[in-house]
């Protein structure tokens, strides 16, 4: 068994997946969801800022786990072991821990430095992540029944390919970006036709589209 993933996104109508102005109408819809954890990319995650603090004595310590927290927990793929910056994200207003995903030919030296600081990890897959064992023992071992993506893309194209995405969910911005920036399907390779079901269309904020699809196996 494994866990329902919606892929939640925003684009501008061309499709892009950046250049749009930011009103918070992603976040709020996103909660909709009711979602256990949220997966993000590494990319994603590497280039949230520039320039990041440095750890301090709190970076070594796993959060307390708390029946009253909201907040979701959140999980990364990194088999090439290059996230260093996960304690400006642990803990913080939107995330309450993080769960990496690794495979077997991570370093064990990036083993060792989540170990440290008390980050649970998943082994799952030689070369790269093995999403279709991690996201069982993310299931099994977690209790994990919802997930949601918030990824520039490439994950997610990734996730579509191999049959894991169950439902696709677009917040459409009302304007239009041009090929200066990455479109949301630019990786997606598939080799027929996958068909959609439209489960939901909504005005939001007046100028935004909502919405869901289906994904049909």
């Amino acid at each position: 068994m494994r866990p329902k993933v919606v892929m939640h996104t925003q684009i501008s109508l061309d499709g892009c997946v950046r250049g749009f102005l930011e009103t918070g109408v992603y976040y709020a819809v996103a909660n909709r969801f009711n979602a256990d954890m949220v997966l993000f990319g590494s990319e994603t995650v590497y280039t949230a800022a520039e320039h990041y603090p440095p750890e301090t004595e709190k970076a070594f310590t796993k959060p307390v786990n708390r029946p009253d927290d909201k907040r979701l927990m959140c999980i990364v793929p990194d088999s090439r072991g290059r996230l260093r910056n996960l304690h400006v994200f642990r803990d913080s207003e939107y995330c309450k821990d993080f769960i990496v995903l690794v495979s077997a030919s991570t370093p064990k030296s990036y083993m060792e430095y989540l170990n440290e600081r008390n980050y649970d990890f998943i082994v799952a897959g030689d070369d790269h992540v093995d999403y279709v064992k991690a996201f069982e023992v993310l299931y099994s071992k977690y209790n994990c029944r919802i997930i949601r993506t918030d990824s520039g893309g490439v994950l997610t194209n990734v996730l579509i390919e191999r049959g894991l995405v169950d439902e696709i969910s677009l917040v459409v911005s009302p304007c239009l970006v041009g090929t200066g920036e990455a479109h949301l399907f630019r990786s997606l390779f598939l080799l027929k036709r996958m068909p959609l079901e439209l489960i939901s269309c909504e005005t939001v904020d007046k100028n935004y589209l909502f919405l869901i699809y289906k994904v049909l196996r």
